[in-house]
């Protein structure tokens, strides 16, 4: 597991990994729950280039709330079109998650600077409704 990640594996489920042939929403067999990656070392490298939008805000001056954490908010921040656009991944089960007043805030920061929002389903995408 990546530094920072801790007990946070949420990406390991609601994220598609085509090298794996694991569709979206379903858990990784090569995820340990809670703890991380059983094949760190040898993961693919779509695995080995993501960074949750969460996560890489961390290090900065202004970070994304700790209320946002994946595991907390059960919703996986990434990002589209070289860091144009943000897609909000959320599963099945917790469709209404990125609703919460902390995402409309962050929404409301991201619309004011011009970048776009999609909201992602079961690993359809498509334009985050009013």
């Amino acid at each position: 597991m990546s530094a920072g990640c801790d007990s946070c594996t949420v990406c390991c489920k609601i994220m598609k990994v085509r090298e794996l042939d694991k569709p979206a929403d379903t858990w990784c067999t090569h995820c340990h729950i809670g703890a991380g990656c059983t094949i760190y070392e040898t993961r693919p490298q779509s695995c080995r280039e993501y960074a949750c939008l969460w996560l890489r805000t961390q290090a900065l001056d202004k970070p994304i709330v700790p209320a946002l954490r994946p595991d907390r908010s059960r919703v996986v921040i990434g990002t589209v079109d070289d860091g144009e656009g943000v897609v909000l991944y959320v599963s099945p089960d917790r469709p209404d998650a990125w609703r919460k007043p902390e995402f409309m805030r962050l929404l409301g920061e991201f619309r004011s600077r011009g970048i776009h929002v999609l909201l992602s389903c079961n690993d359809k995408v498509g334009a985050l409704p009013d």
